[in-house]
């Protein structure tokens, strides 16, 4: 019977300890998982604080059991005691957070309390090394060791007493704010969690009078449980906090939190606790304790990433935790199906090299088309330059519906490479495809194969590129609204702060939506999911005419071009080249070279003076946004003529 309890003693033993080191283990990681994503924000900052504490008084409780020096058990309880003394000063003030988080804003009064609060923590810190707070140490065989408290002890516990009261009044104050039963539960989990965290750091044994001594075990599995609660008690009030700190979904922190859990805490206790093991058994088992914990410590760090990395699929296809198997599903195949834009030249010079070999030719190319017709990107291998392809561009372009075959010259072979909109069933021109030198005579089955797959592969790739940029101006939109700097303005709790005013759109932000809005006027993804048709000239607009959100678009924009237009007769002057090239290259759908010819300058001096004119336009229309007394409305009856005779020249689209 003895050595059954004394097994069981010692699992006990051994079992409180490790979570002892594995609550300090965890509070350091949430306190670098805090200051990581959150460091800016009040509530992660004084939870950074709060773990920064608890990682102090578990980590030299931990270490106590490493030395039998008095000098170093009384610095160690120090350290320790010093965590405990500034615990009620944080526990005030992460109350007193969670306060105005609810829409409490906090008073002169309250400020100087919180101030006061810590200004006694340090009173009581240094009345504690002084070796006045505590008149000495008592060592309890087989549990531990206890302060003996001095006189000025009873004032601390007065002093404690009083802020943690506080802090349970800021508690109800701010869980009475709450009405929303999602509010009401995260606020549950926080005062649950740090009053968890306040019972499981209290020195009961100070205050035990022989109960929880007089017998080792029933001490032990108390213990036990207080520390594994206090495990629990930690990575709860971490995911609480991180809920509030941000507004992503639950989803996001729990995979977050997460996956950093059982990568380092979990992996780092599990190692502990195996390492741990074998030193306390290495005499029973009969083992060399140092040969093997070097060997078990790497091989546990190894096999837990190991089984991390095939879990963390699992729980993000877990309708639960992650995002639901169908979801999972689409989310992870976007990474693997997408050629990001660094990888598209390699993957071209790779796929035109092997054309080029097939054929055995001079060289080859292939240049991408943008969606106003203009050659985007030359890539080339060889000797590979083809005279006039912008006009065999532009051919292909113009016959975009109907079956091309490639083109064969004494240049060699062109193959345009196109695809069909599902939405429109227009054809569009993506790029072209060129083999230079004598390829036109190599042109049999077996290199016409070899040509018609490189045509495929540069299809889909580019497909998948063009539908990417259809959704980047939406992608970018959430992003600007779902940024960092919102999450630190704004509290989940506070219903008010969540719905205030936005900030106005900067001129950058505004003049690439321009940008994007005039190289689709005439139709496109760029137009109609354009986030300019968020402003209020553009919905008032639209309620004014009952038109669509594109009409109500092209109407603001007709207008704020109209603004830069100079007065008088048209001309090619230089008062006019601003609007001239923005009439002429958007409204009337000209190419580059044409619109640079007609105006007298160079395809660069077009590109620069374009930039400034887009530039205007988007000045224009914040400052039409801003007035808020215009209405783009009022302009769609005098230009409608012009629309309808410009709609003539229209681009394909």
């Amino acid at each position: 019977m003895n050595s059954i309890a004394d097994i069981i003693l010692g699992a006990l033993r051994l079992g409180s300890d490790v979570l002892s080191a594995a609550v300090a283990i965890a509070a350091f990681s949430m306190l670098l998982f805090t200051l990581t994503h959150f460091r800016r924000n009040r509530l992660g900052a004084i939870f950074s604080v709060f773990m920064l504490v608890l990682a102090a008084i578990f980590s030299s409780d931990s270490l106590t059991i490493t030395t039998k020096s008095l000098q170093t058990l009384n610095f160690l309880q120090k350290v320790l005691w010093t965590g405990f003394i500034l615990l009620p000063a944080v526990i005030c003030q992460f109350s007193e957070i969670l306060n105005e988080m609810t829409g409490n804003a906090a008073n002169i009064s309250r400020r100087l309390f919180i101030a006061a609060a810590y200004l006694g923590s340090a009173v009581f810190s240094l009345l504690l090394w002084t070796n006045r707070l505590f008149s000495g140490m008592r060592v309890i065989e087989e549990i531990g060791i206890v302060m003996v408290p001095a006189p000025p002890a009873n004032a601390f516990w007065i002093w404690f007493g009083a802020l943690i009261g506080v802090a349970m009044i800021n508690f109800y104050h701010a869980y009475s704010r709450t009405r929303t039963p999602t509010s009401r539960r995260r606020m549950s989990y926080l005062i649950i969690g740090t009053i968890g965290i306040l019972i499981g750091t209290f020195p009961l044994l100070m205050f035990s009078g022989g109960i929880f001594t007089k017998s080792v075990t029933w001490f032990w599995f108390l213990s036990f449980l207080i520390n594994l609660m206090m495990l629990a008690m930690v990575f709860l009030l971490g995911y609480s906090v991180t809920s509030l700190c941000v507004s992503w979904s639950s989803r996001v922190i729990r995979m977050r939190l997460i996956e950093w859990m059982l990568r380092g805490p979990v992996a780092a206790i599990l190692t502990l606790g195996a390492v741990t093991l074998i030193r306390r058994t290495s005499g029973v088992i009969r083992i060399d304790a140092n040969a093997i914990t070097s060997l078990v410590t790497v091989v546990s760090i190894v096999l837990m990433q190991f089984l991390v990395t095939l879990l963390m699929p699992y729980l993000e296809r877990n309708q639960f935790s992650g995002y639901g198997f169908e979801d999972y599903q689409l989310v992870s195949g976007l990474e693997t199906m997408m050629i990001f834009s660094k990888e598209l030249i390699p993957y071209f010079e790779s796929l035109i090299s092997a054309l080029n070999d097939q054929f055995q030719a001079k060289g080859a190319f292939i240049a991408t088309i943008d969606p106003l017709g203009n050659l985007e990107e030359y890539t080339e291998v060889g000797e590979a330059r083809w005279d006039n392809l912008k006009q065999f561009a532009d051919q292909f372009s113009a016959d975009a519906n109907a079956e091309h075959a490639p083109i064969l010259d004494d240049q060699g072979i062109l193959a345009p490479v196109y695809y069909q909109d599902p939405e429109s069933s227009q054809h569009i021109l993506l790029a072209v495809i060129g083999l230079t030198g004598s390829a036109a005579e190599n042109l049999d089955a077996e290199n016409q194969s070899a040509l018609d797959q490189t045509v495929e592969r540069a299809r889909v790739v580019l497909w998948q590129r063009w539908y990417l940029s259809r959704t980047y101006s939406v992608l970018r939109q959430i992003s600007q609204i779902e940024s960092l700097d919102s999450y630190h303005r704004t509290s989940l709790l506070n219903q008010q702060a969540l719905l205030g005013d936005q900030e106005a759109p900067e001129l950058e932000e505004v003049t690439g939506w321009v940008r994007n809005a005039l190289t689709h006027y005439w139709g496109g993804p760029k137009l109609t999911e354009n986030p300019l048709i968020q402003l209020d000239i553009v919905q008032q607009a639209m309620q004014a005419d009952a038109t669509n959100s594109t009409h109500a678009l092209r109407s603001v924009l007709r207008q704020a071009i109209n603004h830069i237009r100079p007065k008088g007769e048209r001309t090619i002057s230089g008062e006019w080249t601003l609007y001239n090239i923005l009439n002429l290259k958007f409204i009337e759908g000209m190419r580059v070279k044409e619109v640079a010819q007609k105006l007298a300058m160079s395809e660069a001096d077009l590109y620069r003076k374009q930039k400034v004119a887009i530039e205007e336009v988007a000045k224009t229309i914040i400052r039409m946004e801003q007035a808020g007394n215009e209405s783009p409305a009022e302009s769609n009856g005098d230009h409608a003529a012009k629309e309808q005779s410009s709609a003539k020249s229209k681009p394909a689209e």
